[in-house]
């Protein structure tokens, strides 16, 4: 097994990786060229970040029961028994609830940690951590799903794949649990309250050689989901009551799940393939689904045209196709009128859901150029970070 390079955000633990575990995101591990040497030098790109305020609202969702337990306030038909779970709060309102992290290929991940508030104040802990050089040591994380045709998860996520990332505490489905997941299942807890997720992926396309045509789901390039990586977030209710069933929290009544005005989804960085005019490989889809509303903006497709732009450039401007000129700020009531480009050299992906300001930060940073403000963070994702550490990623504004 020949050594590899390792991104700027890594440092070696050994020389070598680990049979069958991804190259390095970014490297071109698979002989794809041209972004390997980029990435290993640094990658020196512009960031960009996506900060959603005032998110949270009072309202419902159908939470799933037992059908033996009567508790079919919200919906029932045949065995599908739904509750109403009330939210009175607006803080972060449901995405404070526990959320279960989905990924989807073609995706090369390096590292994967969450970070949550810790008991002492002040301090936020490292709560689960993954890293590709030592794909086996995973702490308090779990996975779920086909990384590849006929693998676990080593780092590599295929074309038309998907991976859900929970925590290791296992949910103890079958007859009255609460929400109700009516059979054993792989899938435990997510994480719950206020969560960062920092996470050093690629995104190679389909088809360039960064991935083995063999580790791919499917090669259907007919299918909505080739060549369209996702992050996504869903309540681990959804998730565990395997998504899109005939009986879920995704929306108000399950048999109309195109409402989407239940628990909902968060789709956080999502490249749209629709085979029409919303289609666009080369950028992000960012919005929210649930009962307060869609948040958000939707894909640009053909609208939006990114030939031309420099390659440090993450962050657009929809209405240009040009660099946006600073980090974009979404509300319930406007769009963020910005869309991140997908890399396919590495970048640090940020997530951070913090009830307390009621916002959702959403962060693309390049290994080479990290802002000095996030330097308590990265790259050496310590163990621990302060709440100072948070509050400089919620207020950081990329590009500037």
């Amino acid at each position: 097994m020949p050594s590899v390079n390792v991104d700027a955000g890594l440092k070696p633990r050994d020389g070598e990786r680990s049979d069958g575990g991804a190259s390095p995101a970014g490297s071109g591990g698979g002989g794809a060229s041209g972004s390997g040497g980029a990435a290993v030098a640094g990658d020196p790109s512009h960031g960009g970040t996506i900060t959603f305020q005032d998110i949270g609202a009072p309202g419902f969702y159908p939470s799933r029961r037992d059908p033996s337990s009567g508790e079919c306030t919200a919906y029932q038909r045949d065995a599908c028994c739904m509750a109403r779970h009330e939210i009175a709060s607006d803080a972060l309102t449901p995405w404070n609830e526990e959320l279960i992290m989905t990924l989807r290929g073609p995706l090369l991940a390096q590292r994967i940690s969450v970070y949550q508030p810790s008991s002492s104040a002040g301090q936020w802990d490292r709560v689960a951590d993954w890293d590709v050089r030592a794909a086996s040591e995973a702490r308090g994380v779990a996975f779920d799903g086909d990384a590849t045709r006929a693998a676990a998860f080593v780092g590599t996520v295929g074309d038309q794949c998907l991976v859900d990332v929970m925590s290791n505490r296992e949910f103890p489905c079958g007859p009255n649990s609460s929400p109700y997941c009516p059979a054993p299942t792989d899938d435990g807890y997510g994480w719950e309250g206020s969560k960062l997720f920092v996470m050093l992926l690629s995104m190679p396309h389909a088809g360039d050689g960064t991935i083995a045509s063999a580790q791919h789901c499917s090669d259907d390039a007919a299918n909505n989901w080739h060549d369209a990586p996702w992050i996504g977030f869903s309540h681990g209710e959804l998730v565990r009551s395997g998504k899109f069933g005939d009986c879920h929290c995704y929306a108000s009544k399950p048999a109309e799940w195109w409402l989407a005005d239940g628990c909902g989804q968060f789709n956080a960085f999502e490249v749209v393939n629709d085979n029409n005019e919303f289609k666009n490989l080369d950028l992000f889809s960012t919005n929210f689904f649930g009962y307060q509303g869609y948040i958000g903006e939707g894909p640009c497709g053909r609208e939006c045209d990114v030939s031309a732009l420099a390659p440090e450039v993450d962050l657009i401007d929809k209405s240009s196709s040009r660099e946006a000129l600073a980090g974009a700020i979404a509300t319930p009531e406007r769009g963020p009128g910005s869309a991140f480009r997908r890399p396919s050299a590495a970048r640090y992906f940020v997530v951070l859901f913090d009830v307390d300001t009621r916002t959702v930060q959403l962060a693309l940073i390049a290994p080479g150029a990290i802002p000095a403000s996030v330097a308590p963070l990265l790259p050496e994702l310590p163990e621990h970070v302060t709440r100072t550490a948070i509050e400089a990623l919620l207020e950081l504004r990329l590009p500037r």
